[in-house]
């Protein structure tokens, strides 16, 4: 009896912690990242998937609006960026964008 909790912990605890330190690990970095480039490309891409209504019995279709943004940084670099619908309509190609250390997202300059 005194092994199963060790099993457990070895199958759900420890690869949940693990994951939740990358999660932590990546949101550190991207908040501590600091850049300045132009915008050169905007996307959106519509998902559409299918879900089980289950007090009806039918698939719904519904769809799922992703936007995007490519900016080329002063170094040359192409960044792609993933943004709100918000951030989406007010970004024009040609803007200027800077992400300053600490900041989640970039601001048009």
């Amino acid at each position: 009896m005194g092994l199963l909790p060790a099993i457990i912990l070895s199958i759900f605890v420890l690869p949940a912690v693990g994951f939740l330190l990358l999660v932590g690990k990546l949101f550190l970095k991207g908040k501590a990242d600091s850049w300045e480039g132009v915008v050169i490309d905007k996307g959106h891409v519509v998902k559409e998937k299918y879900k089980q209504d289950e007090i009806l019995k039918i698939k719904r279709k519904q769809q799922e609006h992703l936007y995007h943004i490519k900016v080329r940084l002063n170094n040359g670099e192409v960044h792609g960026i993933a943004v709100t619908p918000k951030m989406y309509e007010e970004i024009q190609v040609g803007d200027r964008l800077r992400k300053e250390k600490g900041a989640l997202w970039p601001k048009k300059v």
